[in-house]
């Protein structure tokens, strides 16, 4: 047999084998490029969010984040059972803000210590007594030289230690019950 005709016969025979191999691997691993196996996509560190299963129907148990200079018309509020620390910059918590006239809106928020942003992941729908999930993945930067911002005074005063979360759930609450930190510089 020449070698044209033996290259032939390969060409043939690789392609039925492949004919037969590749809508197979394409079956098993969707999103396969030429028949090679997809790989499993690794979740972002912190991308999985867990909404918190209670949430509080009144204020009792909530800790107050000081605002100085907030004018009083909001009140704003952490439930200390919400707050977590899925990655070491990462803090993830249950705000509620309640105005002077008794409106109340609660959010479930992370606050990235990192590049000092948050984002709310849901709000809390009381009516259906369920979460509303944010379509919207954009994170906001803290104003963390205002006495008024609350996402910049936690991150400053009571959340953040640089790049890193400040500790543990029970330490970042610590600190926030604790008051102004000495490092508070006011505005």
């Amino acid at each position: 047999m020449s070698a044209a005709a033996k290259g032939a016969r390969y060409c043939a025979a690789l392609a039925c084998a492949l004919g037969v191999l590749l809508p197979a691997a394409a079956q098993q691993a969707p999103g396969a490029i030429e028949g090679l196996p997809a790989q499993a996509q690794q979740p972002k560190p912190g991308a999985i969010v867990h909404f918190p299963t209670q949430v509080p129907a009144g204020d009792a148990g909530l800790v107050d984040v000081p605002l100085p200079s907030a004018s009083g018309e909001i009140r704003f509020m952490i439930d200390p059972a919400s707050v977590s620390r899925p990655e070491p910059a990462l803090v993830r918590y249950l705000l509620v803000a309640r105005s002077r006239s008794g409106y109340r809106n609660v959010s479930y928020e992370g606050l990235n210590c990192a590049d000092n942003t948050w984002h709310i992941y849901a709000t809390w729908d009381a009516a259906s007594k369920r979460w509303a999930a944010n379509g919207d993945t954009t994170w906001i930067r803290a104003n963390t030289v205002s006495n008024s911002d609350v996402h910049g005074v936690l991150d400053r005063n009571y959340w953040c230690d640089g790049a890193m979360a400040a500790g543990d759930p029970g330490r970042l609450m610590k600190r926030l019950r604790s008051g102004l930190q000495p490092y508070f510089v006011s505005h």
